[in-house]
């Protein structure tokens, strides 16, 4: 493992702000608690599609596919058929990596170009909601009521929004840890390399389906088990927010915003946008129609235009600027 990678874990700053993090729920009333957790919700989800759409550079679309597979699947077999809801998530996952290596196999075999994958990616997505609305199995339109959470964790139950806090905590530590193996591990390295010249990168050696492959998979399994979380969380499973292509909009949007291909971006493009979003509508929503939305839309495109690498980029940039200034020069020898 590259050294990186232990620095990064040893960084008194990572263990400081999840110290802040997981004091939340006993200072946050309720609904500020329930944004916290819908954040955790979606740096989980950026951080698991910046494998594929950040580090492989693959601009997939498809993953509302997977959140789908997740929360709608899981919540039928436990519905329709008593299958417990942990063993569910496992099931939609193994799904979602069929389908996920299905939608890889079918880039390298083709050879497609980054818009027309971000195209077909999107097909899939959007044929997916019309399956999942269509399929009475997966509730159809109605979508799906789940049974009361009263805090069985063997049934995925979370106890109320403390408990759902910590679970989306948990998952959004490991969705960011899987994008700080994969990028300090060798198959980091081939999917940058893929991402820069995959013409380059196969010329030298870096097998493209097989890695191609591994990072729609590893995606695709962390989305779609964030997914069953998500729906059990609701305890409606509704086909219209976790099968919806709007849902990977988001997604994509947090992880541009925040800094595509870092470990870190991601997580702060929704960390930012997320509740910004929610406390824009709560505050704002009642008193004149589309503000909120102008001020996100005007946050988003400022940010964007003055760094269009991301959030992430510019802040270390203007840290290592400061580093540099305050650094002593050497004064210049007489001649």
């Amino acid at each position: 493992m590259n050294p990186n990678f232990y620095r990064t874990l040893r960084a008194p700053a990572l263990w400081i702000g999840l110290l802040a993090v997981a004091v939340l729920p006993f200072v946050l009333p309720n609904y500020y608690l329930h944004i916290a957790t819908l954040t955790l919700v979606y740096i989980a989800l950026a951080s698991a599609w910046n494998i594929v759409g950040g580090v492989a550079g693959q601009l997939s679309l498809a993953h509302s596919l997977f959140v789908g597979a997740g929360g709608m699947l899981a919540s039928a077999l436990l519905l329709k058929l008593g299958v417990n809801m942990w063993l569910g998530a496992i099931l939609a996952a193994a799904a979602s990596a069929a389908l996920g290596a299905i939608i890889a196999w079918l880039d390298f075999r083709f050879r497609l170009g980054h818009l027309t994958f971000a195209l077909i990616t999107l097909a899939f997505a959007e044929m997916a909601e019309i399956v999942v609305i269509g399929w009475e199995f997966l509730g159809g339109a109605s979508g799906l009521f789940l049974p009361k959470d009263t805090g069985q964790f063997s049934q995925m139950q979370f106890g109320g929004v403390q408990g759902a806090f910590w679970m989306m905590l948990s998952l959004a530590v490991v969705a960011i840890g899987a994008n700080l193996v994969v990028l300090n591990a060798p198959l980091g390295y081939y999917l940058r390399s893929i991402r820069d010249n995959e013409n380059a990168a196969q010329a030298i050696g870096v097998g493209l389906l097989g890695n191609k492959i591994k990072a729609m998979v590893i995606s695709a399994v962390l989305t779609s088990f964030i997914g069953t979380a998500y729906a059990r969380y609701l305890t409606f499973a509704d086909p219209y927010l976790l099968a919806s292509p709007v849902l990977t909009i988001e997604i994509v949007l947090f992880a541009t915003v925040g800094g595509l291909g870092r470990a870190f971006g991601p997580a702060l493009g929704a960390l930012l946008l997320v509740p910004l979003g929610e406390v824009l509508r709560g505050k704002l929503g009642g008193v004149l129609p589309g503000l909120h939305y102008f001020i996100y839309g005007a946050t988003v495109v400022a940010v964007i235009m003055l760094s269009p690498r991301g959030l992430l980029p510019l802040i270390q940039d203007l840290f290592s600027g400061k580093r540099k200034s305050a650094t002593p020069t050497a004064p210049a020898k007489a001649h």
